[in-house]
């Protein structure tokens, strides 16, 4: 990164994209709890070589990766899980057990962003690219589809939380009438949708595991049975997810290799566990991202280029 991020207080820093050309390109991010790490290397590097794509698609941990990036807040993603990876008050069973949900809206939504280490809100409100969250609708088992406006108000920040809420382990969101947990059990790889907005644009996706990873069933099932029986249509999606995530793996895989998209991964297996506690464990998967992404440069500038 050019500075760091802990070097710079919210009055000095501006936006990394200020000045800079916004592309009409889609970027794609897919979640997977602290491997977004592998994402915020990415993203990093994206911000500090000019690369910024008017609209961003993100499920769970890619939509607070996308959060950031849509803000130009340059290495905050990777400062914030690096620094906060071992306060209990962050991402734990602690807080699940505390609160009921292992992420703490009041630590992670409000403290840190309001008095710890805060967030820009102006230059997310003012920047000109897009940020849609991924969620998933436990009721019609669909996943919910949400362009955040700002990023200050209750509403919003609620959508930006369903998105990032492990079932399981999460209380359900309810928003405009919805209930909303994680938006991976429904789409944990938007890209259809981006497709579906924007047919003649550019793709980057970044996907959080490398190729040779595939999704086995859900080991939780009888558990999740008990606890969303109101839900059968979720519980439904929750039940075949690991067919949908390895087909749409390989959908991608397939449009990279014609050269219809631009997908970026990690080149080996990623092993940090979801709660990860070990902050050299997350600078090293975050350095993996920049590394893959530099790596990858030349033939991403290419394919924007056609």
């Amino acid at each position: 990164m050019k500075q760091s991020y802990s070097t710079r207080t919210a009055l000095e820093r501006t936006p990394a994209y200020e000045g800079a050309t916004i592309m009409d390109a889609d970027l794609i991010l897919e979640g997977g709890a602290m491997r977004g790490q592998f994402t915020a290397g990415v993203l990093d590097f994206f911000m500090d070589h000019g690369i910024w794509c008017k609209n961003v698609y993100g499920t769970s941990a890619g939509a607070l990766n996308g959060y950031n990036y849509i803000a130009g807040e340059l290495g905050r993603t990777c400062y914030l899980n690096t620094k906060y990876c071992t306060d209990s008050r962050y991402l734990s069973m602690r807080n699940f057990a505390l609160t009921g949900s292992a992420l703490r809206r009041d630590f992670m939504f409000d403290a840190i962003p309001n008095e710890l280490d805060p967030f820009d809100y102006d230059a997310f409100r003012d920047s000109p690219m897009n940020l849609t969250t991924v969620a998933s609708n436990i009721e019609t088992g669909e996943a919910d589809y949400h362009t955040m406006e700002e990023a200050r108000s209750e509403r919003e920040i609620s959508y930006l939380q369903a998105s990032a809420s492990m079932p399981l382990v999460s209380k359900i969101i309810e928003v405009d009438g919805k209930k909303l947990l994680d938006g991976g059990t429904c789409d944990s790889v938007p890209l259809l949708r981006s497709m579906l907005d924007h047919r003649a644009n550019k793709r980057i996706v970044v996907l959080t595991q490398d190729e040779t990873y595939v999704k086995g069933p859900n080991k939780t099932m009888p558990l999740a049975r008990r606890i969303y029986d109101e839900y059968p249509l979720f519980l439904d999606r929750m039940e075949y997810r690991h067919i949908e995530y390895n087909r749409t793996y390989r959908w991608i895989k397939r449009l990279h290799d014609a050269g219809e998209i631009f997908m970026i991964q990690p080149a080996k297996p990623v092993t940090i566990s979801n709660l990860e506690k070990d902050p050299e464990k997350l600078f090293d998967l975050y350095e993996q991202g920049y590394a893959e992404a530099a790596l990858h440069y030349a033939e991403l500038m290419e394919y924007l280029a056609r």
